[in-house]
């Protein structure tokens, strides 16, 4: 991605956030980054194909902020809190502070899928392999690796899912975390 596409996502991912999806025009996206509508139009042949890239960035810098926290402790403790406080707490943030927020994650599904699909299967996988680099070989789980991955993983991203507050969603995800704890060790 260029410096100037980048921009252009960044402004796109504001502007979404600000006024929803379906409210923000290719004129607003270019307005908030500084080009011509044009130069977005060259870059972007729609709104969709920038929602893609908007959901891709925004995944990429989710899984480097990940990695990082990762390469920084041994514990798994640890690292399935990181991945709590750079995913769900973070999102979960950003839409409380950007109501129209939840209208674009909520559609993401529709305009994003193969970026949504190729994100969960990357978490996916790199859950998989700290799980397994971290577990000792004589370790019997109760389920499959991949059970309990899945468990983690879809029970992490849904838990914002009718709670009221951030402390709610704190309280919920480190039940999350100690169950997935106790699945490893069972």
């Amino acid at each position: 991605m260029t410096d100037k596409t980048r921009m252009i996502v960044t402004a796109a991912a504001n502007m979404f956030a600000r006024y929803g999806y379906s409210k923000t025009t290719m004129g607003d996206i270019a307005a908030e980054a500084g080009v011509a509508r044009q130069t977005v139009y060259n870059a972007f042949p729609g709104k969709e194909e920038i929602l893609r890239a908007v959901v891709r960035q925004a995944g990429d810098e989710t899984y480097t902020a990940v990695m990082a926290s990762w390469g920084d402790t041994d514990s798994i403790d640890d690292k399935l809190s990181a991945f709590h406080q750079y995913g769900p707490l973070k999102w979960f943030e950003a839409i409380c502070a950007a109501p129209d927020l939840a209208e674009l994650m909520d559609g993401l599904h529709r305009a994003a899928s193969e970026e949504i699909s190729a994100l969960d299967l990357k978490w996916r996988a790199a859950l998989t392999d700290m799980l397994l680099a971290k577990m000792e070989t004589t370790t019997t789980l109760s389920a499959p690796i991949d059970d309990i991955v899945d468990f983690f993983y879809a029970a992490s991203l849904n838990a914002k899912h009718g709670v009221q507050d951030l402390a709610q969603l704190r309280s919920r995800l480190a039940t999350i975390k100690l169950a997935t704890l106790a699945l490893l060790k069972a």
